[in-house]
């Protein structure tokens, strides 16, 4: 079966106000046996994700928005796997063409950020992110994780990052992304 490409956009009115659509080519919708359904059906999903996602980052004050920073690794993985199955539900039936885009203008988060979330859900389990490593400490790991693990070491440092962490013994974010490319240079003079 041929996905559904669709667009989600945000469209400003004369007046400035501001809605979210989704949008499917006039061709595509013709051909497309039960097509506003089916756009009905992703707009009802696509929606809600997000609504749970301002949930997660604001809880009942969504109108006091908090600095994203601050909050802890576990609501991130929350979002993670938000993303993650909101994924999977729609993977067969319809390819977002603006997909990371999206995500991150309706979350308010980096193209970067979210692409590193869709990764961190596939490398780590519930288990390995703890609040006591801030999320952007988990980030520049995963970004180290091809290197680590052709050297058989992204798990043994998943396990030292935690340990720091609990131990309350973390160096700078900059200082780990140091200490991660460090550890690479010495086990590629190794081989």
């Amino acid at each position: 079966m041929k996905k559904i490409p669709i667009k989600i956009v945000e469209l400003t009115s004369p007046s400035g106000k501001t809605a979210k659509e989704v949008m499917l080519d006039v061709y595509d919708y013709y051909e497309i046996e039960g097509a506003q359904q089916k756009l009905n059906e992703f707009k009802k999903q696509y929606f809600q994700i997000v609504n749970d996602a301002e949930k997660l980052f604001y809880g009942k004050k969504i109108n006091e928005k908090k600095k994203y920073q601050n909050l802890p690794s576990s609501v991130y993985w929350k979002l993670c796997i938000l993303l993650n199955n909101f994924n999977k539900q729609i993977e067969n039936e319809f390819e977002i063409t603006n997909y990371i885009e999206a995500i991150s203008r309706d979350f308010g988060l980096s193209k970067d950020y979210i692409y590193d979330m869709l990764t961190i859900v596939k490398i780590f389990n519930k288990n390995e992110i703890i609040d006591s490593v801030p999320f952007s400490y988990y980030r520049a790991l995963k970004r180290k994780y091809h290197e680590l693990k052709k050297f058989s070491l992204f798990e043994n440092e998943k396990k030292r990052l935690n340990k720091m962490g609990k131990e309350d013994k973390l160096p700078g974010r900059e200082n780990y992304k140091e200490e991660l490319i460090n550890i690479i240079k010495k086990h590629s003079k190794k081989r």
